[in-house]
């Protein structure tokens, strides 16, 4: 079982809220935006209350006031951003025992992620329909499976940086070595068969072939 915080989903937005004393004053309808969060309950397709963003949600251990935007500072700091918010997890996607339409009426229902997937129970599973149990199985199955590999995932990344890494180094020592440029000493070479012939070379022939070409050239003068 997942921890229950994978089947909440914040939804943060701004509204446009009537303010009739100053709309009464001004004599036209006045509003004023108001940035909210809409929490979604995976498996309720109905209960998603509405919370003003700043208000408090709790108080801390030392009294102090946690407000909503605190309580989901992620998804908050990518509503600020203008990015778009997805739910924290695994999406729905990576399931590849899912059709699109099971993954649409999941969607439809607030699950949005592997993890709320295998969180679900009771009442809110029955109402993902007859095969829930099974999706919630083999989401279980997945979430477990993919526990299992991520040592080897973390490893795989770091001998990819280590390469990397080394890469970087080889080209650093090399440069330093002053090892010659073709392009530079390309272009040297052609200047000197221009001096023997009166004319550079045609195309676009490689260092090799124009070193071989100038020796052939200084052997003949």
């Amino acid at each position: 079982m997942q921890d229950d915080k994978s089947l909440i989903v914040p939804f943060f937005k701004a509204i446009a809220v009537p303010q009739p004393a100053a709309s009464k004053e001004a004599g036209r309808p006045i509003f004023k935006d108001m940035e909210v969060v809409e929490v979604r309950i995976a498996g309720d397709r109905n209960f998603a209350p509405t919370f003003p963003a700043h208000a408090p949600w709790k108080r801390d251990e030392n009294g102090d006031d946690v407000t909503y935007a605190e309580r989901f500072p992620e998804a908050y700091a990518r509503f600020a951003e203008g990015r778009e918010q997805v739910a924290d997890g695994t999406p729905l996607s990576e399931l590849t025992f899912l059709t699109e339409s099971k993954r649409a009426t999941l969607r439809s229902l607030k699950v949005y992620t592997a993890e709320a997937l295998a969180s679900i129970d009771g009442k809110k599973l029955n109402s993902l329909g007859p095969d829930a149990r099974e999706m919630k199985d083999a989401a279980t199955a997945y979430l477990t499976t993919a526990a299992g590999t991520a040592g080897t995932w973390a490893l795989t990344a770091e001998i990819e940086a280590l390469k990397a890494q080394m890469a970087e180094m080889t080209g650093v020592a090399q440069a330093s070595k002053g090892e010659p440029d073709d392009a530079n000493e390309k272009e040297s070479i052609k200047a000197q068969i221009n001096e023997l012939t009166g004319s550079r070379p045609r195309g676009n022939p490689s260092v090799e072939t124009l070193r071989e070409m100038l020796a052939d050239m200084k052997q003949v003068a």
